[in-house]
């Protein structure tokens, strides 16, 4: 009998190892499916790991990964791959597998998978000397590009040139600078969706999951503000001590708080919507205000966002629930 169960548990960990391949062969192969393949790639893993063990988990990884580099070749490629996209499966697995509450999960998720894209930062610039934060040669040539299709067109003076050339230098250099972050930002995004179609599929498959909190609650920790504060401190220090790289880590933490305030300031924004039951006409009026206003939108959203998660400043007005997202 035990013989038969770990027989049942090959099989099962060797079918989920080939549907993991598959699913990720179709985004090296087939670029613009890349981003849903890095979406859906987990999924496997977390099924096999909820349905039996963490143990066949990672061998059905192992078997994954053995199968990629025979048939994609590219072992840097495949280790990056295999480094953001394995232990992101296992993880999931785990925590359907033990019904931790949904909010807790894509939080724990998320700094996992935020940890997993700095790493693979880390070995690619150490395997292949390429700097994340350097400008590359096709970010120029497509400035050059848009340049010249100015010109074609004849909407593009020559004194006009110089300044527009500077401008999408100093575009450039700032891409460059926040890569880091925005591939971060990347992460917990992509993570979430993983989370919602892994929700989604265990559904399918008949076994209970906790739902996540309505979007109008959810509630970050007060701690998160440390971000901010780390980023600042690392911002100003490095201007004062001239150290490049460590004001590049403080406008890459300041990048990345914003955006998770900006989230939290929106959901605030949602909260009140639904309480104050406003019609859909003044929503939408309201909707398209921010939208013509956005950057000083942006500003109040993200201060909203700290507020909230400092003050709580829904349960203030009758908000008892939301997990923490």
């Amino acid at each position: 009998m035990v013989f038969r169960l770990r027989y049942d548990a090959l099989v099962e960990g060797a079918l989920f190892a080939g549907f993991t391949v598959v699913i990720a062969l179709f985004g090296l192969l087939v670029p613009p499916l890349f981003l849903f393949s890095n979406i859906v790639t987990p999924l496997p893993l977390a099924v096999l790991v909820r349905r039996r063990d963490l143990k066949t988990g990672a061998l059905a990884l192992v078997v994954a990964a053995l199968l990629l580099l025979m048939l994609y070749g590219r072992p840097v490629t495949v280790l990056m791959l295999v480094i953001q996209m394995g232990p992101l499966g296992l993880l999931l697995g785990l925590l359907f597998k033990n019904q931790v509450r949904a909010g807790v999960a894509v939080t724990v998720a998320g700094v996992v998978a935020a940890g997993l894209t700095l790493l693979t930062l880390v070995l690619g610039f150490w395997i292949t000397g390429i700097n994340p934060f350097a400008i590359g040669p096709e970010m120029h040539q497509g400035a050059e590009h848009i340049l010249e299709w100015y010109r074609q067109r004849g909407v593009l003076e020559p004194e006009m040139e110089e300044e527009l050339r500077h401008l999408l230098g100093e575009m450039m250099q700032l891409a460059g600078l926040l890569l880091p972050a925005n591939l971060v930002i990347w992460s917990l995004v992509s993570t979430f969706i993983t989370y919602y179609l892994g929700q989604v599929v265990f559904r399918r498959l008949g076994y209970v999951v906790t739902p996540l909190p309505a979007f109008r609650l959810w509630q970050f920790p007060w701690y998160l503000v440390w971000i901010l504060i780390l980023g600042l401190v690392f911002f100003m220090g490095g201007d004062v001590l001239g150290r490049q790289l460590l004001s590049a880590v403080g406008k890459n933490l300041l990048y990345t708080g914003a955006f998770l305030y900006l989230v939290l300031g929106l959901s605030v924004v949602s909260f009140y919507f639904a309480r104050w039951q406003l019609s859909r006409l003044v929503k939408m009026l309201l909707a398209v205000a921010l939208l013509l206003y956005w950057p000083f939108a942006v500003i109040i959203l993200i201060t909203l966002g700290i507020l909230d998660s400092l003050v709580t400043i829904r349960h203030h007005h009758g908000d008892k629930g939301g997990d923490e997202k």
